[in-house]
């Protein structure tokens, strides 16, 4: 058997040579880019996520995804909602070495209604979507100087994860594995007051089953459960590029959900709150994450 085709040694050459030599380009990559300033990072990244976007195979996927969620589109207005996204994303990379200066700037981060959540004296779950830059969500969590916990989904690549998840110390944020890991550390930091910041757009593997633009996807629930037991507020958050490297976040009123909810009444929340970022994305299209594989392989 030729080396290329064997297991062992393609694993071989992922862990010690793919995993390290990606790692040391994202370090560097990341340091470039803290030092130019924000700014022009984010349009260098953005101007070149553009050009490059389009011709990788996440392009065909996000090409599939739109056309599945908003059929009623021309063409040419979906490629304006692509050639945009791509701008989008190329900006999220640009600012994401800059994150923590973004979070200590009330003039790019703009959050709109945090007294709904400070006011709020128990525990709390915070839902948003791959809006903008997702990346400032926590700024709410920063802010509040609350017991906080965040749900994550780790990078493939565990020396790449490292790098990314470097940003818990300057969050001051515990970081729970996306799954079912993760039940018993939001149920610790809600159970103390904490809050917890959930992106729920996106394919969980245990997740239930769910109609998102007319097309069953699987949505997590959880989040919905721990609520109904806990009977704490689930609060929605729209997140909003407004220009450049400007953001503004919009917590939207508190959902909440009855102690003893039977499984068709979390299903009918779950569905509620998946109608409810539709009506985000379908106003910002260009903003959200369109290359995910949101509904599993319908169509790629």
């Amino acid at each position: 058997m030729s080396f290329h085709r064997n297991p062992k040694f393609k694993q071989f050459l992922i862990r010690y040579v793919s995993w390290p030599t990606e790692a040391i380009l994202l370090f560097l990559a990341l340091v470039t880019l803290r030092i130019i300033p924000i700014d022009i990072a984010s349009a260098i990244t953005g101007w070149l996520g553009s050009k490059i976007g389009p011709f990788t195979g996440w392009h065909k996927r996000a090409e599939s995804n739109l056309l599945l969620a908003m059929p009623e589109l021309s063409e040419e207005r979906r490629h304006e909602i692509l050639s945009a996204m791509w701008w989008n994303l190329g900006r999220n990379i640009g600012e994401f070495p800059h994150t923590f200066s973004l979070m200590n700037s009330p003039q790019r981060v703009i959050i709109e209604g945090l007294e709904k959540v400070a006011k709020c004296e128990r525990g709390s779950i915070i839902v948003g979507a791959h809006q903008a830059n997702w990346e400032v969500i926590p700024t709410i969590l920063r802010r509040l100087q609350r017991k906080s916990g965040i749900v994550y989904r780790p990078l493939n690549n565990p020396f790449a994860n490292f790098l990314v998840q470097k940003r818990q110390k300057y969050l001051n944020a515990e970081f729970f594995l996306k799954g079912r890991k993760a039940a018993t550390g939001m149920l610790s930091t809600i159970e103390s007051n904490g809050i917890i910041a959930l992106l729920i757009d996106q394919q969980l593997r245990e997740g239930r089953m769910v109609p998102f633009f007319g097309v069953p996807a699987k949505t997590p629930i959880a989040h919905i459960k721990i609520a109904a037991k806990l009977q704490i507020k689930i609060f929605p958050v729209e997140t909003i590029r407004t220009k450049g490297a400007f953001f503004k976040m919009i917590i939207h009123e508190p959902i909440m959900i009855k102690k003893k909810a039977s499984e068709e009444e979390i299903f009918a929340l779950a569905k509620e709150i998946n109608e409810l970022f539709e009506s985000w994305i379908k106003k910002r299209p260009e903003q959200w994450l369109w290359p995910h594989r949101r509904w599993g392989k319908i169509l790629n």
